[in-house]
């Protein structure tokens, strides 16, 4: 596998909508659990337990699953449908949400390539997907560690990737600081490197910005979207390695530590938001 279908298997994230029709479909395999039955499994996977008699010769004449057998589940083609943007979310987590790559998203909505933002309230075209009908079956049992493995991709265990390897030393850290006497809010931490150092993507995602931004006092920056909400913003570089719009994966070069903008040194300025509301960097590793 590819970086790029890394990514975009990345991007996929985990919500399936779910429905079945038996015809020339591909089919996937769900060993059945303890405690499954027939009736529970086809009611996760949208089926009925007709259907999947009907693709498993074993179950022909009978209502009971053991522990352990390995069922065949047929998948079906979902059809396009519209979704209308709501507060908060981007492209990515649009994406991940309809069980799409970001590229396919933006092949059925071109008007967004290129990095051009969405707005709440714009109607974006999903197209047809095929579902995984044992993905769903598998859901409850995958349940319970499903939330342990959101917070631990954005936590502690390793999801997010240190920007600057071989580099802890933080000048600044986040919050309420006083530069130049004047008291502001550092929504970021500021990590000394020597100038040139490359500067890794924490996570893997779309380019947002990348650009000179004077205005701000950023310099020249980098800003990437993340499935699930998260954005991060890689500042005062001396070198962007990456455009508007391209994807990229975890730990590839996005820029070079510099000293541009408003700044008092080499360094990177590394800021996490989720959905645009700040969060500490290090609460998250």
């Amino acid at each position: 596998m590819n970086e790029r279908q890394s990514v975009q298997r990345f991007l996929r994230g985990a919500a399936l909508l779910i429905g079945l029709s038996v015809s020339a479909q591909a089919i996937t395999s769900y060993r059945v659990q303890p405690g499954d039955t027939l009736s529970g499994i086809a009611a996760r996977a949208g089926v009925s337990a007709a259907q999947i008699r009907a693709v498993n010769a074993r179950l022909r004449g009978i209502d009971q699953v053991q522990a352990g057998w390995v069922l065949t589940l047929p998948d079906r083609t979902l059809p396009a449908r519209t979704h209308t943007v709501k507060s908060g979310e981007n492209l990515s987590v649009i994406a991940a949400r309809y069980g799409l790559s970001l590229s396919a998203l933006l092949s059925a909505n071109p008007t967004y390539r290129g990095g051009k933002a969405v707005w709440t309230g714009a109607r974006l075209t999903i197209p047809a997907r095929t579902s995984s009908s044992a993905s769903a079956a598998a859901a409850p049992a995958a349940r319970s560690t499903a939330t342990v493995r959101t917070a631990s991709s954005s936590g502690r265990s390793g999801g997010w990737l240190w920007p600057v390897a071989g580099y802890h030393g933080v000048s600044s850290g986040y919050g309420p600081r006083v530069l130049d006497g004047v008291r502001e809010d550092h929504w970021g931490v500021d990590i000394v490197a020597p100038e040139g150092t490359l500067v890794r993507a924490a996570r893997s995602g779309r380019v947002l910005e990348s650009r000179p931004d004077y205005d701000r006092g950023w310099g020249w920056t980098v800003v990437m979207e993340h499935p699930d909400g998260w954005i991060t913003r890689y500042a005062h570089l001396s070198a962007n390695l990456v455009k508007k719009g391209e994807l990229v994966v975890r730990g590839q070069p996005v820029g070079r530590v510099g000293n541009t903008g408003r700044s008092t040194g080499p360094h990177l300025h590394f800021g996490t938001y989720l959905r645009w509301d700040p969060r500490d960097p290090l609460s998250l590793y």
